[in-house]
C-alpha cells in the first residue's frame, strides 16, 4: 500500500459526532457568556471593553471545550498559540461586524451578536479543524 493511501485511510473525517457536539458546546458557552457581558455591559463600559471582556471569558470557556473535547490532540502549546492568534484576529472582525451592523445599519446590538455568531460558527469550525487543532 502506498504511503499516500495509507495516510488518507487514517485521516479523521471532517465532521465527527464528538467534534460537532464539543464544538457546539464550546461555541455556546462562548456565545452566551460574551452575549450577556456585551449586551448588558456596553452601557457601562462601552462596546470596546464589553467586547474584550465578554469575548475573553468566552474564549477561555471555548478553548477548553475545543481542546479537550471537540479536537483533542497532543500538541497543547502549538494549538494554544494558533488558537490565541485566530482569536485576536476574530476580536477585530467581531468588533467590526458589531459596529457596522449597529451603527451603520441600526441593528440592535443584542441581535447583531447573533448575526456575528452565525458567521463565526462556520468560520471558526473550518479554521479549528484545518489549522488550529489539525490532526497531528
Amino acid at each position: 500500500m502506498s504511503k499516500m493511501s495509507s495516510k488518507a485511510k487514517n485521516k479523521t473525517p471532517f465532521f465527527t459526532k464528538r467534534s460537532m457536539i464539543g464544538y457546539v458546546a464550546g461555541g455556546g458557552a462562548y456565545f452566551w457568556s460574551a452575549w450577556l457581558i456585551i449586551t448588558f455591559g456596553t452601557q457601562y463600559i462601552g462596546l470596546w471593553w464589553a467586547n474584550i471582556i465578554g469575548n475573553t471569558i468566552g474564549v477561555l470557556l471555548n478553548y477548553l471545550a475545543q481542546r479537550f473535547w471537540a479536537f483533542p490532540g497532543k500538541n497543547i502549546f502549538n494549538s494554544g498559540v494558533k488558537f490565541i492568534t485566530l482569536t485576536l484576529f476574530n476580536f477585530l472582525i467581531s468588533f467590526g461586524i458589531l459596529k457596522l451592523l449597529n451603527e451603520n445599519f441600526g441593528v440592535p446590538l443584542w441581535f447583531a451578536q447573533f448575526i456575528s455568531a452565525g458567521f463565526f460558527t462556520f468560520w471558526n469550525y473550518i479554521w479549528y479543524k484545518l489549522w488550529v487543532f489539525k490532526d497531528e
